[in-house]
């Protein structure tokens, strides 16, 4: 969102007025990038296409000043989600394994309700295996028991395609109209003083 052509000559030909309007609009920037911010991580960071599972994106989701009538909305860089703040915007990544052939997949009884691993390798689980199945996909899971069902616990792939959510552009142009009014409150506050 950008401030019109007007405005800077406006802020210009007041003077000392302009540069209250112009710290008030700066104002109500810093508290729709509140707003905006809070949308997005209430609105766009649960639910489909963007399964929240351990909240991580939507705690680090903030909005500060890079200057003045400017806001940011997103995540600061040294943030604890950096390696995959990415899925907040529209970006594609196709991800393969760092070492070896096979990036192992947790599925099945290997995730809790919401979606994390109970084991983060295969290595973890003593008494599992690896099996084909009739599709060629390579699994490895475990029995319980010598009569019991294979319950597999991770697929290994070769490679995953993951395409990004666009959550933070949505949330903000879904926010456009309560940053301007959060604008438009703060300018009106130096009209009520004057």
């Amino acid at each position: 969102m950008q401030m019109g052509p007007q405005f800077n000559r406006v802020r210009d030909e007041l003077a000392s007025l302009g540069r209250d309007i112009e710290k008030a609009a700066s104002a109500g920037m810093a508290t729709g990038g509140k707003i905006a911010s809070g949308k997005v991580a209430r609105d766009y960071l649960s639910g489909q296409p963007l399964k929240r599972r351990s909240g991580g994106l939507a705690r680090e989701l903030g909005s500060w000043m890079a200057a003045p009538l400017e806001v940011v909305v997103g995540i600061p860089d040294g943030s604890t989600v950096d390696k995959y703040k990415w899925l907040l915007g529209d970006e594609q990544m196709t991800i393969r394994p760092k070492h070896g052939r096979y990036l192992s997949i947790p599925i099945g009884e290997n995730l809790t309700g919401t979606g994390v691993a109970r084991f983060s390798s295969p290595r973890q689980v003593e008494d599992g295996f690896f099996i084909k199945s009739k599709g060629g996909q390579l699994l490895f899971g475990r029995k319980n028991g010598k009569r019991g069902k294979f319950r597999p616990l991770f697929v290994l792939v070769t490679s995953v395609f993951v395409q990004g959510s666009g959550a933070l552009y949505d949330g903000v142009m879904a926010s456009l109209d309560d940053i301007a009014d959060a604008i438009e409150t703060e300018i009106g506050k130096i009209k009520d003083v004057n």
